[in-house]
């Protein structure tokens, strides 16, 4: 299963992790590993098969795409005309230092902290009416009447990195890919309903768009009365 040259970084991230193919049978299996030209080996998490009217502007820009138009450029590939969501992951090769082959030696990995990342989101979501940040072990909801506009990520499945991932727009979505492509990134299980990831770990992070996109997060959960107490900063860019 090839990937066009411009996605294959995102892949081996671990950024990209789900593609649309337009085949007219399935051509991987879940539970199956394949070699990918330029990216290596990855392993098919599921397939199902989806109709063309279930991909979405925000489901093309989390297989990697700038919209639905860029995507099925890339995605038919010969007379097929069956529609198949595949969900993969990134298989590290052996050797590779985030490998762990069996009886290797692994060095010990710095454990993350994320309690300054943590302190200065709670304070911001504390500026919210009824907003509040509870914690779930390393990580922490962001919520308004028990309802989650975001969470704060701590070493997620072992990923060494802290982060944000809250709801958004597509108008976010495109600001935040342009302005700061270093901070963002398509969270995954979340990327295709319009959830945003940022990544809150980079030098010279902008807690000031941080707020921005906290604020549009929790607006569009919030209950009218209370959103309404948020300006609606977006408007004023």
């Amino acid at each position: 299963m090839d990937f066009t040259k411009r996605l294959r970084p995102g892949v081996q991230r671990g950024d990209i992790t789900c593609s649309i193919r337009i085949w007219q049978r399935p051509h991987v299996k879940a539970g199956n590993r394949y070699s990918s030209t330029g990216v290596g080996q990855i392993e098919v998490d599921s397939i199902k098969p989806i109709e063309m009217s279930d991909i979405t502007p925000a489901l093309a820009r989390e297989s990697g795409f700038n919209g639905v138009v860029d995507l099925l450029k890339i995605a038919k590939h010969g007379p097929g005309t069956n529609v198949y969501l595949v969900r993969f992951h990134y298989v590290q090769p052996p050797g590779s230092k985030a490998a762990k082959g069996k009886g290797a030696k692994v060095p010990a990995r710095k454990a993350v902290n994320g309690e300054k990342q943590r302190k200065r989101i709670a304070q911001i979501v504390a500026g919210f009416p009824e907003g509040a940040a509870k914690l779930s072990g390393e990580h922490m909801s962001l919520e308004v009447r028990k309802k989650r506009f975001g969470w704060l990520l701590v070493d997620h499945h072992g990923d060494g990195r802290v982060a944000l991932n809250c709801k958004g727009t597509a108008e976010m979505h495109d600001m935040l890919r342009s302005l700061m492509p270093e901070h963002f990134h398509m969270p995954k299980y979340l990327g295709n309903k319009g959830w945003l990831g940022v990544w809150l770990d980079v030098p010279e992070l902008d807690w000031d768009f941080v707020e921005l996109l906290l604020r549009e997060a929790y607006a569009r959960v919030a209950p009218k009365k209370l959103a309404a107490q948020v300006a609606p900063v977006i408007q004023a860019l």
